[in-house]
């Protein structure tokens, strides 16, 4: 009997320590029913991108999680993450690669490897089950069947695409410019062709799709001289109607907003060099300073009704992950991985 409670005593202990606020890497497998994924981009050609692993209900973290699962490193630089049909999709911009990750087990299911020095940003899917690619330097979008595990087209569209997201069987593509760019391409997924090329804002950085019939754009702006704020030009946000193909609306948010999320109540959310600006869509209501601080990256779970926000720190050590309500009450913060970007919950 001794011999059965000492290792039960001694797992217990272990996770009550585990779920403290701070706790991160327990050495224990991750098994429950819904957790949220972090990458961590890690610094620029250092090969210290990870994975973190959150798991709401017991408030524990797991750090690593890619290279404990797999026994090698993520790569260089991770940039998005994405998850299909329960997989993660891990886009590695400096290695130029794509770990797709069994988002149940955490393990390896296959690499995609982009074209050379290709430089891939995120991945979305289209109506049509395949993948669609943003090449940053490559000015172009690759298609991923995930029958076959392979690319298998390559489409051209505008300067250095960057953010991307599919709506019904169109994909609409920020080509960025590295700020001097400002338009996005919308492609048939069907024919793999760009059917039109719609003019916005300065800087392109983030799609969202309202629906397969409109898409939202956040245009970051042009930062011209960085030695003077005086001939920057003002974030925007575009509503493209995906049914004409035009520019339905748009709003000056000023400043150089990036990332773009959006909750179940008709709020937008981006991220301003002060803190979360939420946008009512309908009413054109913008409240800056929403959740005041400095932040990386945002996601919205519309299930437990929860605003997740990354904190880089100084972008050399452990960040942080900072969990809020929907009113935007602080509920805790926890230790993740070197420069927490993209964020995805596996359920």
């Amino acid at each position: 009997m001794n011999r059965l409670l000492l290792p039960a005593l001694g797992l217990l202990l272990l996770l009550t320590a585990c779920s403290e606020d701070n706790g991160t890497n327990p050495p224990i497998t991750p098994q429950a029913p819904r957790g949220l994924y972090i990458l961590n981009e890690g610094n620029f050609q250092r090969g210290n991108a990870t994975l973190s692993f959150y798991i709401p209900d017991s408030n524990v973290v797991y750090g690593d999680l890619f290279q404990t699962m797999n026994g090698r490193p993520l790569g260089d630089v991770g940039n998005s993450i994405t998850i299909r049909d329960g997989l993660a999709y891990l886009v590695i911009n400096n290695s130029h690669k794509i770990e797709v990750v069994d988002a149940a087990t955490h393990k390896s299911v296959r690499t995609i490897a982009s074209p050379a020095g290709a430089s891939p940003r995120q991945i979305a899917f289209a109506s049509n089950g395949y993948g669609f690619i943003s090449n940053l330097l490559d000015n172009s979008v690759s298609v991923y069947n995930p029958s076959t595990g392979a690319l298998v087209d390559k489409i051209g569209v505008g300067t250095n695409p960057d953010g991307l997201a599919a709506a019904g069987d169109l994909v609409v593509v920020a080509n960025s410019g590295f700020g001097s760019g400002n338009t996005v391409s919308i492609i048939d997924a069907g024919t793999r062709a760009v059917v039109k090329t719609v003019t916005v804002g300065d800087n392109p950085s983030s799609v969202l799709a309202l629906s397969e019939y409109a898409a939202a754009v956040i245009c970051t702006g042009d930062y011209g001289d960085f030695n003077d704020p005086n001939d920057d030009t003002p974030g925007m946000l575009y509503v493209i109607d995906l049914q004409t193909r035009r520019v339905a609306d748009s709003l000056e948010l000023g400043g150089h907003p990036q990332r773009l999320v959006r909750d179940t109540d008709g709020h937008l959310y981006t991220i301003q060099g002060d803190g979360v600006t939420r946008i009512h869509l309908a009413s054109k209501t913008i409240t800056e300073k929403f959740i005041p601080g400095f932040f990386y990256n945002i996601f919205v779970d519309t299930t437990d009704r929860k605003i997740y926000l990354t904190n880089p720190i100084d972008y050399v050590q452990a960040g942080k992950l900072e969990i809020y309500s929907m009113t935007g009450a602080k509920e805790r913060t926890v230790d993740v991985g070197i420069i927490p970007g993209a964020m995805a919950m596996t359920k």
